[in-house]
């Protein structure tokens, strides 16, 4: 996640490795501090990071109606996903299959924090970011924007594919886990698009739910 925080521009203000990758940052033209992995442990509270953490400054932020989502074919948007693992996956999985940017509607969590940027492989260091998006933003977007929901005259996969085709753009909104997206923004919204389910169950984790969605909406690698 560091190489592609480099990769993407980013200003490292601190890096603190442990001694047997001191050189090698160096060689990247950083100036680490270095600490034994037990004591780099004791610093940071955790054992989880491969020897080297980094702090960052943040990117200026592109809010709405800037960025690419003008001229990008597919974008992801996600609505009140708030736990930052879920976050950094669809994040992840929207640069996987073919998302060229990723919008973030209110109450988000942090897509930059430690744990979504972790669980995102840094993918949104890379992937643009467009903050500020609202029901009227949605309302404006050009294409199918076709709102993740469980209502009745949601579009099955394959369905939606066909109804994006003849539109040219897609955007993909996708809900909290537990509370789905809300009337307004279903009503700004396009369409609707659900996953039929076997067995009896009800629903799939928002993570799974997206990259099945985008897989069938965006890559056709």
């Amino acid at each position: 996640m560091l190489e592609k925080a480099l990769a993407a521009g980013c200003v490292i203000e601190a890096l603190v490795c442990v001694p047997a990758d001191e050189e090698y940052w160096n060689q990247r033209g950083q100036s680490p501090l270095v600490l034994a992995g037990p004591e780099l442990d004791a610093l940071v509270g955790f054992a989880f990071h491969r020897g080297v953490l980094a702090l960052a400054r943040r990117p200026e932020p592109v809010l709405w109606p800037a960025g690419p989502w003008s001229s990008d074919l597919r974008g992801l948007v996600l609505w009140n996903v708030t736990d930052p693992d879920n976050l950094g996956a669809l994040i992840r999985s929207a640069a996987a299959l073919g998302a060229g940017w990723v919008g973030l509607g209110p109450g988000c969590a942090d897509p930059l924090g430690r744990k979504a940027i972790r669980s995102g492989m840094g993918c949104a260091l890379s992937l643009p970011l467009v903050y500020g998006i609202d029901t009227a933003a949605l309302s404006a977007m050009p294409g199918a924007v076709l709102a993740a929901a469980l209502v009745p005259d949601a579009l099955n996969p394959r369905e939606a594919r066909a109804f994006a085709d003849q539109r040219g753009q897609t955007c993909l909104v996708l809900g909290n886990e537990g509370y789905g997206l809300p009337p307004e923004v279903l009503s700004a919204c396009s369409a609707r698009v659900v996953l039929p389910m076997a067995n009896a169950v009800d629903s799939l984790n928002v993570g799974a739910a997206g990259a099945i969605l985008m897989w069938e909406l965006f890559a056709r690698l």
